[in-house]
């Protein structure tokens, strides 16, 4: 600081006309010019370190590990928020976050539902800790299949804005009640709307509503594609209940160990996901929906495959890219598994 200020009197006294011993000579001397010049240089530069100085002055200095912490931290929100493309080892670790979000029992990428936030550490090396949670997980998931053959059970994703948010899916029973309101509505040209819905004003809209509520809505959006659509969430819920009771073995012997909890963790979490993949692409699973879904109103881009490739990550608009981040790595594996024929 004192260096500091010698400097900015020098500089002061400089642009006030004050000449030293060694710059006195002709008004056009190229030795004084070179003097001033440098004078203003370091005057200047030194004026701005000091004032970052004076601004940072109060606040601890971040160390080089806080610094990387930070840097990784913001690269993550920039990821969630769609700020930055993400590389293939983040757009894995996204899908992998949102398939074990949705259902109990991922232990790499654990729920905490009091903060709502991804617990990317969860410690299990107690036997307690480990065991507990296969079993919690597997009554979670037993308590889903009867939600999904009544109303339907709770699911956890991202949204657009990277917080978890909590959806509901639609259970058998409640695809059949959804079909007799679609009917109701129907045949009363819209007198009678399900609850959220608009009635239509004229008579061609009317018209419109009764093909649509009828053939659209309950006869292929309800029966073929909600009846069995509730039919593989009912499935699901029932082998993830079996995989999360089948851990508890892993986890009570080769889990006292840390190698042996690593293992067992990313052996039955990459198990989960695989699981679910498979539902989701087969036939009016809800990955296969999106693949397969088209808008004739939207052109080329409107076409099958084509629509879901062009889709935002996620969409908040639209129900079928509502719940999922839709990443490059996403489109891909779902569009070339609901091309080929797959079998459960």
């Amino acid at each position: 600081m004192i260096q500091s200020t010698e400097i900015s009197m020098i500089s002061t006294q400089v642009n006030s006309g004050f000449t030293t011993d060694a710059a006195k000579g002709t008004d056009n001397s190229l030795f004084r010019d070179i003097i001033q010049h440098e004078l203003k240089s370091q005057a200047s530069q030194t004026t701005s370190h000091s004032a970052a100085q004076t601004i940072e002055t109060g606040k601890p200095a971040l160390s080089q590990l806080e610094r990387n912490t930070f840097a990784i931290q913001t690269a993550s929100e920039n990821i969630r928020k769609g700020k930055t493309s993400p590389s293939f080892i983040e757009q894995l670790k996204m899908y992998k976050e949102d398939q074990l979000l949705s259902k109990p029992g991922g232990d790499s990428f654990a729920l905490n539902k009091e903060t709502n936030t991804i617990d990317y550490d969860l410690n299990q090396s107690q036997f307690s800790k480990r065991v507990g949670k296969d079993l919690k997980d597997a009554g979670e998931n037993i308590i889903n299949i009867f939600k999904d053959v009544g109303a339907g059970a709770p699911f956890n994703y991202v949204d657009s804005n990277g917080s978890i948010q909590e959806g509901e899916k639609v259970g058998f029973f409640g695809t059949i009640i959804n079909f007799f309101k679609d009917i109701a509505s129907g045949f009363t040209l819209g007198k009678y709307t399900p609850e959220g819905e608009s009635a239509p004003t004229n008579a061609l809209d009317a018209t419109k509503h009764f093909f649509k509520k009828v053939f659209v809505d309950a006869v292929f959006k309800d029966i073929v594609v909600g009846v069995p659509r509730s039919a593989i969430h009912v499935s699901e819920n029932a082998l993830f209940a079996g995989i999360n009771l089948l851990e508890t073995i892993p986890d009570a012997t080769i889990g006292n160990f840390k190698t042996g909890r690593t293992v067992t963790t990313e052996i039955f979490d990459d198990m989960q996901v695989f699981v679910d993949f498979v539902t989701d692409v087969v036939p009016m699973g809800e990955a296969n929906s999106r693949t397969h879904a088209f808008a004739l109103n939207e052109g080329l881009r409107g076409l099958p495959f084509i629509r879901n490739i062009t889709k935002q990550a996620p969409e908040p608009n639209d129900e079928k890219w509502k719940y999922v981040r839709n990443t490059p790595f996403r489109k891909s594996i779902e569009s070339f598994a609901t091309i080929i024929p797959i079998r459960m």
